[in-house]
């Protein structure tokens, strides 16, 4: 068995004799991925949308709530750029055709994309808004822990930061959980 060139994915070389995973579009090159990854359809598509599933799948890939926000927002302008796509190619088509299925399709395609961008706009915003709420909370939390280091504390005072850092740690897990789900129907929302 010869090398397989890089993962499609992750850009590892895949060595010889290593295990893979490969699909051959209609069109294009075949498509080659490690073992460990899943070949996507913005993979192996031509379609237009192919973008937009790009998108999908860096919303579902962000590591942070933070990322997880500039990945809805860049799925948001994704889907604006290929709802003008649709639109331009729906304009063309009536200009020849005016009666045309097809131009009445793209326009639809075009409107159900500027309506998705908007949703992953606001996902985009929640995100944003929980990660500057985790922000303030982790400032809150330094400045307690420097609190509990300094001398001439009572401890009445230290159990009162001690308990507020664990309330603090909670609401940090709590606010996490919920910004990587920010975004989520939106993100599930992909026009076909």
């Amino acid at each position: 068995q010869k090398a397989q060139g890089n993962c499609r994915k992750f850009g590892k070389p895949i060595n010889a004799g290593a295990p893979y995973k490969w699909a051959k579009p209609r069109y294009g090159a075949k498509v080659v991925v490690c073992a460990n990854c899943q070949i996507t359809p913005s993979m192996t598509s031509s379609s237009k949308m192919v973008a937009c599933w790009g998108a999908v799948e860096d919303i579902g890939e962000a590591g942070d709530t933070r990322s997880r926000a500039e990945a809805l927002r860049s799925a948001a302008e994704t889907a604006r750029e290929v709802g003008e796509e649709y639109q331009e190619s729906a304009d063309n088509q009536r200009e020849y055709f005016p009666d045309s299925e097809i131009a009445d399709q793209n326009e639809e395609r075009a409107q159900a994309l500027e309506a998705w961008a908007d949703e992953l706009e606001e996902g985009a915003d929640e995100a944003e808004s929980i990660a500057d709420e985790v922000d303030e909370l982790e400032s809150e939390k330094t400045s307690l822990e420097a609190e509990l280091e300094g001398e001439g504390i009572s401890e009445e005072k230290r159990t009162e930061i001690e308990e507020r850092l664990e309330e603090i740690e909670g609401e940090i897990e709590d606010k996490t959980e919920e910004g990587m789900n920010a975004g989520e129907d939106a993100a599930g929302n992909c026009p076909e």
